[in-house]
């Protein structure tokens, strides 16, 4: 497919594994430029080298972007390599606490906040002055239908926290609208990466209409999806979401879990391209 990102600068956290390294290399495909991070030197390096191999141009950051100095040196790194940012995939998170929120503790919930919301924040702080006034400019928050709808899969912190990534998206969609920026939030459901949930049979796309100019007024529906997924077939939403032929869709959050929420339904606030 082509989605107009032909030499745009994409920078991906948590790009060295399962969902991050699948959306890299769907973004290679379109012919973007990459800087990959994450906090592992051994599977960075191998993910570089194959995708440098591949004619890609790419950089890759050692970084923890929980800790602000090591944010920081992403988004310099980034910049240092490419000239500025284009696009950018929040792509770290993760979970931890308990199952009962009754027998929670105050630094599982700071935890929680930390990886799921915080980093976000922080890494959006630092990459947007890189961004505005870059055509076609898009944030992509990957949160959780955790964060959606209650339920009782991960934990309780894990889903308030995405839950407050969520609502926050919504409001640096707001705020970026001056700049160009469009900002987006998609909600996986499960998805199969070796370590990570290989044995759950349900497994559920990130196929979102995250970026579609009808979205807007689509009715909820339920997406085929196969029980079966695997992140390379994960970025299809992440792209959409930042392709500038789907027009200028912002403020908006997609289920993507076959359903298994809400049916996917769409909330947007849509501006003219």
């Amino acid at each position: 497919m082509d989605l107009k990102l032909k030499d745009k600068v994409a920078l991906i956290t948590g790009s060295s594994r399962g969902i991050g390294l699948a959306t890299a290399k769907a973004f290679a495909a379109e012919g973007c430029c990459l800087v990959l991070s994450a906090r592992s030197a051994e599977p960075l390096a191998a993910a570089e080298a194959a995708l440098r191999a591949d004619g890609v141009a790419v950089a890759a950051c050692l970084a923890d972007v929980g800790q602000p100095d090591q944010a920081a040196r992403l988004v310099a790194a980034a910049t240092a390599a490419f000239g500025g940012i284009d696009i950018l995939v929040n792509n770290v998170g993760g979970g931890g606490g308990g199952a009962r929120l009754a027998d929670s503790t105050d630094e599982e919930w700071r935890g929680a906040l930390e990886r799921n919301l915080i980093q976000t924040v922080r890494m959006m702080r630092l990459a947007l002055p890189h961004m505005h006034g870059r055509a076609g400019a898009a944030v992509i928050n990957v949160a959780s239908i955790s964060g959606w709808a209650p339920q009782l899969a991960m934990s309780g912190q894990y889903g308030a926290a995405k839950a407050a990534l969520i609502f926050d998206t919504e409001r640096w969609a707001l705020e970026c609208v001056p700049h160009g920026v469009r900002v987006n939030t998609v909600l996986p459901g499960s998805i199969l990466v070796p370590g990570n949930g290989s044995s759950i049979l349900t497994i559920s796309p990130i196929t979102c209409g995250t970026a579609f100019r009808w979205a807007g007024w689509a009715r909820p529906r339920r997406w085929p999806t196969s029980s079966s997924f695997w992140p390379r077939r994960a970025p299809i939403g992440l792209m959409a979401a930042t392709s500038r032929s789907m027009g200028w869709s912002n403020r908006m959050r997609r289920a993507a879990d076959a359903g298994l929420t809400r049916g996917g339904a769409a909330y947007a606030s849509l501006w003219p391209p």
